[in-house]
């Protein structure tokens, strides 16, 4: 142990524990959303991951339309977030997680990355995909419209 590690730790060897969460989703329901998702983030933490993936949009629900475009849900996925920022400081793992934001008067569907009590990025999702069941551009507006840095 020559770096401090088992010789069983994936760490010793070069590799990353990721865990991948799936929370039972909530439709149009942050709060609840935000409470499974931490339930999940929680035990990810207990058994060591370094990085913990939830779904997209999975602080809203996928399956909600136009109700992306509601202020109070808009308002409660971004109270969520900041439930999920709080709550980090005492996990381990790097979360990932799915909600709508709304800036410049547009909504962009995101991922947050959130360690340790703290908000490290946002991505917008570039590609929407707009085909069969899929009606994301009319919900969403891609990356590139955004105008400045989230």
């Amino acid at each position: 142990m020559a770096d401090g590690l088992p010789f069983d730790s994936p760490y010793r060897h070069g590799f990353l524990r990721v865990a991948i969460g799936a929370p039972r989703v909530a439709v149009a329901d942050p709060a609840a959303n935000t409470e499974a998702t931490l339930e999940l983030a929680l035990q990810a933490s207990e058994q060591g991951a370094a990085v913990a993936v939830f779904p997209e949009l999975g602080l809203t629900a996928y399956s909600i339309d136009d109700l992306h475009h509601q202020d109070a849900l808009l308002e409660a996925a971004e109270e969520g977030l900041a439930r999920v920022v709080e709550a980090s400081r005492d996990l381990i793992p790097v979360l990932l997680v799915g909600l709508p934001l709304h800036l410049e008067n547009r909504v962009f569907n995101c991922a947050a990355v959130v360690h340790r009590g703290r908000l490290l990025g946002v991505a917008p999702k570039t590609y929407l995909p707009n085909y069969r069941e899929f009606y994301e551009r009319r919900q969403f507006a891609p990356a590139g419209q955004a105008i400045r840095e989230i």
